[in-house]
């Protein structure tokens, strides 16, 4: 999204939209009241690829151009010129030609500008920067001034790179990024001396992964009369460059996971506007001509759970549909005395007593058997064969309140358990190994051999670890460490519901990503799935029972990862099955944002190779409860003000209701009607 402007002058804004729904590029218009009307939409007729925008005068008409860029068009022909019209834009029908030879593909990442000089990223056929200035004589594009920059430390790399220009000192530097794994090669150069490098640096990301190259953009944060580049991240960071005498500053900015950047495609009206209001209150952006932003109103919800009662019975029904398979249930927590699971009627069966008066918290894991599927190996005695089931996971986490019918109890709120797992299977793993864990309290360890098939995984309750804390843990092996090893990246920003994998080393460098909200809007609860390293066959495609598939394959694999983490009022799970070498550790950090969302990082090591044969991903309902009551009963690590903010259920009080015969229950009402989390702005979700 780029904006605002008001090309017709109608004192409306109007707003860029970039690879939406509607049409590659698309320029809006808002009401008064943030309704949104296409004025003019355009597709590239040879189904290149639009890779950004960006927006100058270059006639010196005070109406800005639209200069495009473009990716798979005519090797000569990456980028376009539009002029404004007075209803749309009409491209200007000289082609802008860029100087390649003949022999040379670019590639361009993204663009940046500063006035009339622009630089632009080229991947391929060289990992460089290309700088340029551009004007418009008598409606003529003039392309001058040309000149390339290439530094041993980006160019030696994988994997696209992106460029920045801002200002210090009054002097224009463009830097060029190459992201790479964990890690950021820097190259800044002058714009008056292109041939020489001002500095180069290797900046560690701390799991911020893929570079969201239009919007790149430079900005004075803290307002010292000089520019950093902020580079945002599609997993919600958003870092600062600078360059001072002592070299390059790499610092997480203060918009950081504000919600500015990383709209999907299928974003709507309420979550664009409120994206647009997050920029000029964060100083992007001047205030927009036409929104009224006293209509978009904070909102907070409520959720509500039941009350027992002494004297009632708790009778519940734990298969999420009668359909599914019933394979496994475990206790998550101890349950109070005499609560028992009814294996038969697949129900948590329980009769309170006095001694229950107050908070019992009941949390259990539930598996249900999909499919099977084959499992193969060798043992001492040959080839293994063995039938391994494909299970889902569900998991349950409520505080139910035992009140007494005597005593009406006092509201108090509860923040909900969530639940976070990893965990491997494979025939791979010797019985006599054993992992030991370092970790610390908010996690737990299995290691559990089921006909040869060992599972180890780690799993943590995210609401243990604090506000703007972390949690870091490594489950390794006894045995000593390969000489080869490859690594899994998985990391789930939770926020922004961006889930990012890469293979390291990587035996092919592209980057793949997957929307399936915006494939199918019935799968908008879905993340948005960015690949490295992974194979090139991979493709989106729905399966049976609400769940997308991602790669498929029939060939024999040898073992399988999932890793399940906790969204808004669902589980978000993802099964992987490969061919491989046993695995060796599994390690990660939890971090706790103060906002409450969470973003998880696990890295798994394989001995040799790991090779990824089928993909799948799944969204399980949870019931995460967040009202209590019986404030004197809840301990004081658990307590929470009444201005309580959750980011996964937000919460407010209900009034107390006193019954009119003391033998009379309370009344709760068995649902409450919920606000969905896309009425609500991105910084209250």
């Amino acid at each position: 999204m780029f904006g605002t402007f008001d090309f017709n002058q109608n004192r409306k804004s109007e707003i860029f939209k970039l690879n939406g729904l509607l049409a590659p590029l698309e320029l809006v218009e808002l009401d008064k009241e943030g309704s949104h009307q296409t004025l003019w939409s355009y597709s590239p007729q040879d189904g290149s690829i639009i890779v950004d925008v960006k927006f100058s005068d270059l006639n010196q008409d005070k109406i800005p151009e639209l200069i495009v860029a473009q990716r798979d068009a005519d090797q000569n022909d990456w980028l376009s010129l539009f002029e404004w019209n007075g209803k749309g834009f009409t491209k200007n029908k000289e082609k802008i030609i860029t100087g390649a030879e003949v022999s040379d593909k670019s590639r361009p990442a993204n663009l940046a500008s500063f006035a009339n000089i622009f630089s632009v990223s080229l991947s391929t056929p060289t990992r460089s920067a290309a700088v340029f200035s551009l004007s418009l004589q008598e409606g003529v594009p003039v392309k001058s001034d040309t000149h390339r920059h290439a530094e041993p430390l980006t160019s030696n790399g994988y994997g696209p790179v992106y460029v920045g220009i801002f200002t210090v000192d009054g002097e224009g530097y463009t830097a060029l990024l190459s992201p790479e794994g964990n890690i950021l090669k820097v190259s800044v150069f002058s714009l008056s001396d292109m041939t020489q490098t001002v500095e180069s640096d290797i900046l560690v990301m701390n799991g911020a992964r893929v570079i969201l190259g239009p919007d790149i953009q430079a900005f004075d944060e803290n307002k010292d009369g000089q520019q950093e580049l902020l580079i945002p991240f599609a997993t919600g960071e958003i870092y600062a460059l600078g360059l001072t005498a002592s070299g390059l500053t790499f610092t997480e900015s203060t918009l950081s996971r504000l919600g500015l950047f990383g709209l999907k495609p299928a974003a709507g009206e309420v979550e664009i506007n409120n994206s647009i209001l997050a920029r000029v209150e964060s100083g992007l952006y001047a205030s927009p001509l036409g929104l009224d932003q006293s209509t978009f109103n904070d909102s907070l919800l409520m959720l509500v759970s039941d009350t027992l009662m002494l004297g009632d019975t708790l009778d519940l029904f734990v298969l999420p549909d009668s359909s599914v398979t019933f394979y496994s249930f475990q206790w998550e927590s101890t349950p109070p005395a005499g609560m028992r699971f009814n294996p038969s009627a697949f129900t948590v069966e329980w009769v309170p007593k006095r001694d229950h008066l107050g908070i019992v918290d009941i949390s259990y894991a539930l598996n249900v058997r999909l499919k099977e599927e084959l499992m193969s190996g060798q043992d001492r005695f040959g080839d293994t064969h063995h039938i391994h089931p494909v299970l889902q996971a569900y998991d349950s986490s409520m505080v139910v309140l035992i009140g007494d019918t005597i005593k009406p109890p006092e509201p108090f709120v509860l923040i909900p358990p969530r639940f976070h797992r990893i965990s491997v299977s494979t025939k791979d793993i010797n019985e006599a190994d054993r992992f030991t864990f370092d970790g610390e309290t908010p996690f737990s360890t299995t290691s559990i051999n089921m006909n040869g098939v060992i599972s180890i995984g780690v799993a943590a309750n995210l609401s243990w670890i604090k506000h703007d804390k972390s949690g870091a843990f490594n489950f390794k092996s006894s045995a000593e460490k390969p000489d080869a090893i490859i690594t899994l990246s998985l990391i789930h920003d939770l926020s922004n519901n961006i889930f990012y994998a890469s293979l390291s080393p990587s035996a092919d460098s592209l980057a793949q990503s997957f929307d399936p909200g915006g494939w199918d809007k019935r799968l908008s609860g879905f993340s948005e799935y960015f690949f490295e390293g992974f194979p090139v066959n991979m493709a989106l495609d729905s399966i049976v029972g609400n769940g997308v598939s991602m790669l498929s394959s029939q060939e024999q694999m040898s073992g399988s990862l999932s890793i399940t983490s906790p969204l808004y009022a669902q589980n978000h799970s993802m099964n992987i099955s490969y061919y491989g070498g046993r695995p060796h550790s599994i390690r990660g950090d939890i971090s706790v944002r103060e906002n409450g969302s969470h973003k998880t990082v696990t890295e798994i090591d394989f001995e040799s190779s790991f090779l990824p044969l089928s993909i799948t991903a799944a969204l399980t309902p949870v019931s995460r409860d967040t009202l209590v009551f019986h404030a004197d009963s809840i301990p004081d690590t658990l307590k929470a003000g009444v201005d309580f903010r959750s980011f996964y259920a937000p919460a407010t009080m209900l009034e107390k209701i006193i019954p009119s015969e003391p033998s009379t229950p309370i009344v709760v009402p068995d649902s409450i009607s919920r606000l969905s989390p896309e009425s609500l702005p991105d910084n209250k979700r």
